[in-house]
């Protein structure tokens, strides 16, 4: 019998687990990744952000959950494509605190 070890999302601590020089690349890497964001959304425990419909920022918002994933496991991520290869819409959750850590991220 195996026991599920892993924390829920509301008791994660809200801290980046990379290491001081690969928080500052990360960083740069997000910022640059944040510059194409269209729209902004505030939702009750995070942010929606709307980006491009086309493949390539498919592709662009893929490899930043895929990193966030590794260094943030207390973001839940969600993808939503409109109709007619209209926006993609990226939301980011995540428990009490979260808008702060985020805030940031977009100024437009």
């Amino acid at each position: 019998m195996t026991k599920n070890l892993e924390l829920p999302v509301s008791d994660l601590p809200i801290a980046c687990s990379l290491l001081e020089n690969e928080r500052v690349e990360r960083g740069e890497e997000v910022s640059d990744f944040f510059k194409g964001v269209q729209q902004v959304r505030e939702l009750a425990d995070g942010y929606a952000y709307r980006f491009q419909g086309n493949e390539e920022w498919a592709r662009k918002i893929l490899r930043f959950i895929v990193g966030e994933r590794s260094c943030c496991p207390f973001f839940t991520f969600e993808l939503g494509f409109e109709a007619n290869e209209g926006p993609i819409w990226l939301q980011i959750r995540g428990p009490e605190g979260i808008k702060e850590f985020m805030k940031d991220w977009v100024t437009l």
